[in-house]
């Protein structure tokens, strides 16, 4: 506790010399340096004056912004392929980088099965390894379904005798010594993604029926679609690939169609960046972009946009005047009906207080003056009906304007201080001993000055609670990834057993056939 009280006198030692050196608090702020933008939001826009985009640019400005979300060090990789349709200019960054692409190869074999589609070969209700090619299309482009790939992946061998290796080169246009020993293995680069979502951007719906618009309800509000500016504007087609948290490398991807008016193709490969949000960011640059060469390419619709643009924003005011005038209204019944509530409990007891005294008065000449008591009783109904009749009046009229009651004159302990009453803090420059100050006389008002000790030591508390946060956030967050290891190998154990015992069941039954 002395150590704690000794570490606080010095800082209040420390921010009271500041305090008189510095004299003027707001003085220094207004004089001190602004701290500088990020490098981000100070490059210029790479979109140039005839239409085209500045590549070196877009490289700083991925470069600068996995720098401004610590994502840039050994072990973390973010490969782009980007292809603008106006301009056929592509842009890539390290796209010939092999990374491990899951269960990516879903999309050329959902591609593959369209065209059998498309050429009446294959029906939506034809059955691929016991389910039907319609639910395994749809549920493997939108939900990235494991059962569905299984299945897809089998009929391919079993009908046609071919692997997906063999399908995903003929959707690139690329040569063939570009799939090295990599590709076999299960991997891919952003290039050949891009390829191939170019090859079923060209094709559209004639040539791959069903594909993209599965891969228009794929994940809504994730991936690409997490930035909200590339979620409500134009329609976007994705698919995505991932597995992060079991004892490899975090993996992380996604390629996209932007329908923005002359689209463009994005693919994003990541490793080890499993921030979705650093995903997402990266996506609503090239999504601005896009728009950005679009307006180039036909400022006429710089126009139509903004027309679009203010009739929004026109709606949107009218709707919250709307809401406003609605909750007004609301509000006025609703005091309304208070006021009426209350001037029916004031009458109520305004006629029961009246009758209470009648009864009292009448009660004693009750045997000698009959008449008089049922007078009295016919004027109290009277009354009573003519107060009711005026509550309900007041019920039916509109809402009276109350005036409140005008001020009366305050109590002698309440009034204004005079200028003789009235305590002046002026400033000294002698301080008075401690005890010699003088009370306050009583009915005088002072400015009584906050001592910062207080305020230093909450900031204080503040720092350590946000240290203890900060410290139990980073072992929550360990904790979280150790959980999602192990259930990943778990996952994987189970599936490399139940894959073993397949295998031991097929040679058990190939052994017997031959036995047989």
């Amino acid at each position: 506790m002395k150590n704690i009280q000794k570490l606080l006198s010095m800082l209040l030692a420390l921010v009271l010399v500041f305090s008189m050196q510095a004299g003027n608090l707001t003085a220094l702020a207004e004089e001190a340096p602004t701290e500088a933008l990020p490098l981000t939001e100070t490059l210029p826009s790479p979109v140039l004056e005839d239409g085209h985009f500045d590549a070196d640019l877009l490289t700083q400005w991925v470069d600068a912004y996995l720098d401004e979300n610590y994502w840039n060090h050994p072990g973390c990789k973010m490969t782009i392929a980007y292809w603008y349709s106006g301009t056929d200019e592509t842009w890539f960054y390290n796209a010939d980088e092999w990374l491990g692409c899951v269960n990516w190869y879903k999309l050329p074999l959902c591609m593959y099965y369209a065209e059998k589609l498309k050429s009446g070969e294959m029906t939506k209700e034809t059955v691929v390894t016991g389910i039907t090619l319609e639910y395994a299309m749809s549920t493997l482009l939108e939900h990235s379904s494991g059962p569905s790939l299984y299945s897809l992946v089998t009929d391919l061998a079993d009908r046609e005798g071919l692997s997906y290796t063999d399908v995903a080169k003929q959707y690139a246009d690329l040569p063939e010594s570009y799939f090295t020993s990599e590709y076999y293995n299960n991997a891919y680069t952003a290039r050949l993604m891009m390829e191939i979502t170019k090859t079923l951007f060209k094709g559209g719906e004639d040539r791959f029926p069903f594909v993209l618009e599965h891969m228009k309800k794929s994940q809504p509000y994730d991936m690409f679609k997490r930035d909200w500016n590339i979620q409500s504007k134009w329609e976007v087609a994705q698919t995505h690939a991932a597995d992060w948290g079991g004892e490899g490398d975090d993996l992380i991807h996604c390629t996209a169609i932007f329908y923005t008016p002359t689209p463009a193709i994005l693919t994003i490969m990541t490793q080890n960046i499993w921030d979705l949000d650093v995903m997402g960011g990266v996506a609503g640059h090239f999504f601005n972009l896009t728009e950005e060469l679009d307006l180039k390419q036909h400022p006429e619709r710089a126009a139509e946009l903004a027309a679009a643009e203010a009739a929004k924003t026109a709606e949107t005011s009218a709707d919250a005047q709307t809401t406003a005038d609605a909750q007004t209204t609301a509000d006025g019944q609703t005091t309304a009906e208070t006021q009426s509530t209350e001037t029916t409990g004031t009458a109520a007891t305004t006629g029961n207080a009246a009758g209470s005294a009648q009864s009292a008065t009448s009660m004693p000449a009750a045997g000698t003056e009959g008449s008089a008591a049922e007078s009295a009783q016919a004027e109290t109904e009277a009354g009573t009906a003519a107060t009711t009749g005026e509550i309900e009046q007041t019920r039916d009229t509109p809402e009276p304007i109350i005036t409140p009651p005008a001020a009366t004159a305050q109590p002698a302990a309440e009034a204004e201080p005079t200028p003789e009453t009235q305590l002046i803090v002026q400033p000294s420059s002698e301080t008075p001993p401690a005890g010699t100050q003088e009370a306050l006389p009583a009915g005088t008002t002072g400015v009584k000055r906050s001592s910062p000790i207080p305020i230093l030591i909450v900031l204080f508390i503040l720092l350590v609670l946000i240290a203890i946060c900060s410290i139990l956030l980073v072992i929550h967050n360990r904790k979280e990834r150790e959980r999602r290891r192990r259930r990943a190998a778990a996952i994987r154990r189970r599936r490399r057993e139940r894959e073993m015992q397949e295998r031991y069941e097929e040679e058990e039954n190939e052994s017997n056939d031959e036995e047989e």
